[in-house]
């Protein structure tokens, strides 16, 4: 039985492509130690502790809190503020003013 060749293009060209990935992968590590960290001070505000989360760097749904309020505990994410109301991950809608606590959690 005759067997057919298949063609096979050569490459010419330097093939680099794990140096590449690990040169990002360097980068993307420093600007994780690089980032500020969120002061945990019982000093602050809930307003301020809202304002700290939303203007670090990052994204605050990566940041674990637990909110308490008149009413219950939350262990779980921010998604965002909207007026006066946080919203979780987890579809709760919260009124700012009935938080009394806001913990960052590790």
């Amino acid at each position: 039985m005759k067997k057919n060749k298949i063609y096979v293009n050569k490459i010419n060209k330097k093939i680099g492509n794990n140096q590449d990935y690990s040169n990002v992968k360097e980068v993307f590590l420093k600007e994780e130690s690089t980032k500020t960290e969120i002061v945990k001070d019982d000093s602050l505000t809930i307003n301020e502790k809202i304002n700290q989360l939303l203007n670090r760097n990052g994204y605050i749904f990566n940041v674990n809190v637990q909110i308490i309020t008149n009413k219950k505990e939350y262990n779980t994410k921010i998604a965002g503020k909207v007026n006066n109301h946080l919203i979780t991950l987890d579809n709760e809608i919260i009124n700012i003013d009935d938080i009394k606590d806001l913990v960052i959690k590790d």
